[in-house]
């Protein structure tokens, strides 16, 4: 069977009181959360490095990262989120090891060298002598990603988290495959193995070599340059006459910094929903 069909029988069997889930797998589990609450809570700000968790962002978001610029104060609600989605990772993992998922490694760190540039990072979960992803994601995203068929080619159109290089680069650090992502809806509870194309050669150079720009563009200290501009706003797929960020940007954690008072966090002239757009 496959990972999918595995975990779906597992449940299905916990569901009728046929499976079990032994003292060893919880006792990783219980560590597994131990560590995520220890390395939310615990642990300092590390320094700026290029990691290959990181390495697929928009250039502009790492440069800023890189030269220390000022970023917007985060919710409060962020740790939360963040330990959540670690211990939502444990969980996935306990019932993968419970259901017999052939593990053969999980949380490996790796290196790779792009270019003139030595890149760490460490990977979640080796099955089948392929790498994948572990990712916890809201019904939103899951819904519109991960859970379809074309998944793989919907992460690819959308990805300014960098996943699709984040995956190969883990792939070509571990000498293995990259499978893809095990994904779960953190809402549902719902879990989706979203795989990448068996042939997948071309994704991977793409991936690997953007990846290599964005380091170069890093260790020589490329002049900044933004990589998204303003967009129209839209009401119902038409024109409200406004300027909002691009939503890559609308998530950057240093917009305020980048686009100083050009823009503003306010209502649209059609809806009572707050974006940031661009005063007029």
């Amino acid at each position: 069977m496959d990972i999918q069909s595995e975990i779906n029988y597992y449940l299905e069997q916990a569901i009728d009181g046929k499976a079990s889930m032994s003292d060893e797998v919880l006792d990783r589990f219980a560590e597994r959360c131990k560590h995520a609450m220890n390395r939310q809570f615990n642990r300092k700000e590390d320094a700026f490095s290029i990691r290959m968790s990181s390495i697929g962002k928009p250039l502009c978001q790492q440069q800023l990262e890189k030269e220390g610029a000022k970023a917007s104060r985060p919710d409060p609600s962020l740790k939360m989120k963040f330990a959540f989605g670690d211990i939502v990772e444990a969980m996935t993992m306990a019932v993968m090891e419970a259901a017999k998922v052939n593990i053969e490694d999980f949380q490996k760190e790796v290196d790779y060298k792009l270019g003139s540039t030595k890149i760490k990072g460490t990977l979640d979960v080796i099955v089948d002598s392929k790498v994948y992803d572990i990712k916890s994601a809201s019904s939103f995203q899951f819904k519109k990603k991960f859970g379809k068929e074309d998944g793989f080619q919907r992460v690819l159109q959308d990805d300014p988290f960098g996943y699709v290089s984040q995956g190969y680069l883990y792939g070509e650090a571990s000498g293995k495959p990259f499978g893809g992502w095990i994904a779960v809806n953190k809402e549902t509870g719902e879990i989706a193995v979203c795989n990448t194309p068996e042939r997948g050669e071309a994704y991977k150079r793409k991936a690997v070599g953007d990846a290599r720009k964005n380091a170069d563009a890093l260790e020589s200290d490329l002049p900044f340059e933004r990589c998204f501009g303003p967009v129209p706003d839209t009401y119902y797929n038409k024109p409200t006459g406004d300027m909002r960020l691009d939503v890559v940007c609308s998530y950057c954690r240093f917009k305020e910094t980048c686009w100083g008072d050009e823009i503003e966090f306010r209502k649209s002239r059609k809806s009572s929903a707050y974006k940031w757009y661009f005063k007029r």
